[in-house]
């Protein structure tokens, strides 16, 4: 094998080896996405079950004021939100106003 095809080959192994580098870099970066979707996903299906719960005719929903609805699914929860819990109720307030 000639130099200058030798180069050639050596480049193109350089150029192989950084393209899966960034290949993986990729791929964690949407693993990572994928997780915390799904965390969200799960946190809005909480939500939904518990706002389920709540008589719409009977109890007023307080979805202006964020600690009054975060005090009422912990009440309906029986216990703490998540944090990705509370993110979605942030969102909620703010997609309201």
């Amino acid at each position: 094998m000639s130099a200058s095809n030798r180069t050639v080959a050596l480049n193109f192994v350089k150029n192989s080896d950084m393209i899966q580098e960034l290949l993986i870099d990729i791929e964690m970066d949407v693993k990572y996405k994928i997780y915390t979707e799904q965390k969200n996903l799960i946190a809005v299906k909480n939500l939904k079950e518990l706002l389920s719960q709540i008589d719409h005719e009977v109890e007023v929903v307080p979805y202006e004021d964020k600690e009054k609805l975060s005090r009422l699914l912990v009440s309906l929860k029986g216990q703490a939100l998540n944090d990705n819990e509370y993110r979605m109720i942030e969102r909620i307030i703010k997609n309201k106003n």
